[in-house]
């Protein structure tokens, strides 16, 4: 999506307004009311004027259907309904934010609502109980196949019943891909992200709760510690404290892997990783988009060593591994 001419700019208006429409709709609750079958424009109360304008916008985007006076569902519509993603009204929230990014830019994030307070998260979760477990949801939803991917490249090396910890491990969805295949998996995160993920995982997990900024034990030893879509909340100083303390978790020729959006050495791809440092600007105080040479670095300051990078379209898993017996000392 670069910008190379006036034209390129309109473009990326419209799908701002897209977006907009989208999720409006869906906040609304017409999609909804339109899986049942198509219904006639006067039946879907709503402004005849905003309606007439918002359904060629949303004909153009491929997600209604109109004869002139009824509005239905297209396939992909339905399609995205039925699998949950279908944009929310949420996006509502982050485009009035993004509104907000010349204060941003001249001031520092994170961004403030309108009641001037700073709406900074940690991890995504907040003091609100059902927004973090929608929000976990969400997550869940939509970590199925990086959470199979991951298993896939990390699980060939783990000998049968490993130990794992999942660090920050939040929705478990990584934690159960290992745990179904018969590894025992420890879930570490917060208490009250603890007791969400006890109701979807029951006994399939062991738990710990804490802290990671401040624990100095995770238990163990592990065999392989995840820290999957963890380190781009911190910072750089932090992350390098965290991996060292979790190093000491593994047993002598464990590994650490961390899966997580990287910007490449050159600071410019790939886009999810690039435009996913705005969300932490806005929403965290220290977080971004880090490195993949930042990982490299924080693991053999760890003292693992046999790093590795795996690259998926939107990820990568930067891995390394504790020696299973600590250098031979030299006399003099």
């Amino acid at each position: 999506m670069k910008l190379e001419t006036e034209q390129d700019s309109y473009e990326w208006l419209w799908a701002a307004k897209a977006l907009a429409a989208v999720s409006a709709w869906s906040g609304l609750g017409l999609f909804e009311r339109l899986r049942a079958g198509p219904l006639p424009r006067g039946e879907l109360g709503v402004d005849p004027r905003a309606l007439a304008v918002t359904v060629p916008v949303l004909q153009h985007v491929g997600l209604v259907d109109t004869d002139g006076d009824r509005v239905g569902l297209s396939p992909t519509a339905e399609r995205l309904l039925a699998t949950g993603a279908m944009p929310t009204a949420r996006n509502l929230d982050h485009l009035r934010d993004l509104g907000r990014m010349l204060e941003v830019l001249r001031d520092g994030g994170p961004v403030r609502g309108d009641d001037g307070k700073s709406k900074a998260t940690r991890g995504g979760t907040v003091d609100d109980p059902e927004q973090t477990e929608r929000f976990l949801d969400y997550l869940w939803r939509i970590s199925e196949a990086p959470a199979k991917s991951t298993l896939a490249w990390l699980g060939a090396d783990l000998a049968p019943g490993a130990a794992v910890l999942d660090l920050g491990g939040g929705h478990g969805r990584y934690a159960r891909a290992f745990a179904d295949v018969g590894h025992v998996v420890t879930l570490f995160d917060q208490p009250s992200v603890v007791a969400i993920s006890r109701k979807r995982h029951g006994d399939a997990l062991h738990y710990l709760e804490g802290d990671f900024h401040t624990v100095e034990s995770f238990g163990g030893p592990y065999d392989l510690a995840l820290l999957c879509n963890v380190v781009h909340g911190e910072s750089d100083a932090a992350n390098a404290s965290l991996v060292a303390r979790v190093a000491r978790s593994l047993r002598p020729g464990g590994r650490i892997a961390i899966r997580d959006m990287f910007v490449d050495d050159f600071g410019q791809d790939p886009a999810s990783a690039v435009f996913f440092g705005m969300t932490m600007l806005f929403y965290t105080d220290h977080g971004t988009s880090p490195t993949l040479p930042q990982a490299r670095a924080w693991l053999e300051a760890a003292g693992l060593r046999d790093v590795r990078t795996s690259v998926f379209e939107s990820h990568q898993i930067v891995s390394a591994r504790r020696p299973r017996a600590d250098p031979p000392r030299t006399t003099q």
